[in-house]
């Protein structure tokens, strides 16, 4: 019966550590716009709390789920581009990065989501599939042409075990449909943790 006891008690200590999830919040400047050449970019980062808001939390792709060991976080920016420019201008997953600590990341596409969903044992077939769907509704497609005169907007989203706190910098750059750059741009946020809710 001790020996019960003492288990309970270990696992209810564990379970309240597992509870206590951050996620990451930018200090200032969560929204910047910069215009180069005729291309208009507007960036907002976009925390749990702001997703929550948006998207409810249980049926959310970009809300890390809580009671897990090694926590994947999502961090996720609200990209707006305007192209005023005479030329069809491109977005690609691939040339998009964040650095963020010592790590530098790729952007995600929809995959890469649904192998953070497949890595979720305890999360329902039917949530998984309305996660899917979201993520396919908001996020940026691996790439997006832009013709001139128009514009886009959607979620460019990274997934890695982000850990640290500090400068987070997002490369985002646009090419022509030659292949050469367009404009390359950068967004500098400072993050850092709070408790979820």
């Amino acid at each position: 019966m001790r020996k019960l006891l003492l288990l309970l008690i270990v696992c209810i200590s564990f379970s309240g550590c597992l509870s206590t999830k951050k996620y990451h919040m930018a200090e200032n400047n969560k929204k910047q716009t910069q215009e180069l050449n005729g291309i208009t970019v507007i960036c907002e980062y976009l925390d749990e709390g702001d997703l929550v808001k948006r998207h409810g939390r249980d049926d959310n792709p970009y809300v890390d789920k809580d009671f897990v060991l090694t926590p994947v976080y999502s961090l996720v920016f609200e990209v707006e581009v305007k192209n005023k420019t005479s030329m069809m201008i491109k977005y690609d997953s691939r040339e998009t990065e964040l650095f963020f600590g010592e790590k530098s990341t790729r952007a995600a596409v929809i995959g890469d989501i649904e192998s953070k969903l497949e890595d979720e044992k305890n999360t329902k077939g039917s949530s998984k599939l309305a996660q899917l769907r979201l993520a396919k509704k908001t996020m940026y497609r691996n790439i997006v042409r832009i013709q001139p005169g128009e514009s886009y907007k959607g979620y460019v989203v990274f997934i890695n075990n982000f850990r640290q706190r500090g400068d987070c910098v997002l490369n985002l750059p646009f090419m022509y449909n030659s292949g050469n750059v367009a404009e390359a741009f950068e967004f500098n946020y400072q993050l850092s943790k709070t408790k979820s809710k």
